[in-house]
């Protein structure tokens, strides 16, 4: 019997890559976010307090200071948490293996969503054999600078630890790692995609080769043909779960529709993706328990 795909409410180098051909996007334009972007980039690391090197120490300690970027205006409405659902998010840009715990910001329906996120995270990882979730590591919500990151509604996310050290780390560019890493990574980017409508993982660019980048703007969550971020995930997918061989540019050509099809049939999902966000979320927490028990598609 099939183990049961989350609930999906809106509310609550593998083969010698071929170019794809022209953008087959039904009309619709590819969109480019990096626009849209507050970024982790330019954010400098503040000075820190050395603690215990154990999550379980950390949740005594003093809670310490951000840097000034990511310290919203008290004219800003924003929720303040240092543990999304009671999972630790420390920081670790300059100071790796901290565990003191910050003051993080966003707003509070970003919130909600950021504890859907984890607990799809904490099923589909699980379903996948990789035990409890210890921590988190992120590079910054709310930052003080344009776009979405300032309007406290994106999430850069570095590494997520599991019970017996087992990690997913963007931070270490585990989209470029081994095969295990890789479609451990695409699982939790899979997570991401789920809850979140602009994802932007390491194949999107250079800018994201340390952390995945997930905001609000455009919900709702399908997968569309037009958008690059969503092109390069769904041909990364392919290639480290299918061998499909696709290069990942970010176009979706006839060669990408073949292996997504192929993919969507060997997982078993029914609808349209591109239209249907029950479909797309289904389809992606499919692959998501595949990633996070490295097996092929």
């Amino acid at each position: 019997m099939s183990m049961q795909d989350p609930a999906g409410s809106q509310t609550g180098p593998v083969g010698l890559p071929e170019a794809d051909g022209p953008a087959q996007s039904a009309g619709t334009a590819r969109i480019d976010r990096r626009l849209f972007l507050g970024g982790v980039g330019a954010v400098a690391a503040g000075a820190f307090v050395a603690q215990s090197a154990t999550p379980a120490g950390a949740a005594d300690e003093p809670v310490g200071a951000l840097p000034r970027e990511m310290q919203a205006s008290s004219a800003l409405a924003m929720r303040t948490f240092s543990k999304i659902d009671g999972t630790p998010v420390y920081y670790w840009r300059g100071d790796r293996g901290n565990t003191t715990l910050r003051d993080w910001r966003c707003t509070e329906a970003f919130y909600d969503r950021l504890v859907l996120w984890i607990r799809d995270l904490r099923q589909l990882s699980a379903d996948g054999g990789m035990g409890g979730v210890n921590f988190l590591v992120s590079a910054g919500f709310y930052v003080n600078k344009p776009g979405q990151h300032g309007a406290g509604t994106a999430m850069d996310l570095d590494l997520v630890e599991w019970a017996g050290g087992r990690r997913s780390a963007p931070l270490d560019g585990h989209h470029a790692g081994d095969r295990t890493q890789r479609r451990r990574y695409l699982a939790v980017d899979a997570t991401c995609r789920r809850r979140f409508r602009y994802v932007l993982d390491g194949w999107y660019n250079s800018d994201h080769h340390d952390h995945i980048h997930s905001d609000f703007a455009g919900l709702p969550t399908t997968c569309e043909t037009g958008s690059s971020s969503d092109t390069v995930f769904v041909q990364a997918m392919c290639n480290n779960f299918m061998g499909s061989g696709l290069a990942v540019d970010g176009i979706w050509g006839p060669r990408t529709t073949d292996a997504f099809q192929q993919a969507k049939s060997r997982l078993g999902i029914t609808g349209d993706p591109h239209s249907s966000i029950d479909s797309w979320q289904n389809m992606l927490a499919r692959i998501a328990r595949h990633g996070f028990g490295d097996q092929a598609i």
